[in-house]
């Protein structure tokens, strides 16, 4: 997944911010990120979660998000 796609992603589940959306990527049927947007103060913050650490990150930034989100994909990804 191209980091393209992952801030179209973003876009679209802070475009539906009324609904509570979580994005999960898994691998190999193991869950390994759980992503959704906030809005605080009128400010998109994404929330990215790893379910084995329960360690929780925040990004204002879509495109820093979206790097991440593409550096923690890939690492799970067989190559």
């Amino acid at each position: 997944m191209t980091v393209e796609h992952i801030e179209k992603l973003l876009s679209e589940l802070c475009y539906f911010n009324e609904v509570d959306i979580t994005h999960t990527f898994s691998s190999n049927g193991i869950r390994i990120l759980q992503i959704k947007c906030l809005t605080i103060q009128s400010q998109d913050i994404f929330e990215l979660t790893y379910p084995d650490s329960d360690k929780v990150d925040h990004f204002s930034d879509k495109a820093e998000a979206a790097n991440a989100i593409a550096h923690i994909i890939s690492k799970d990804t067989p190559a």
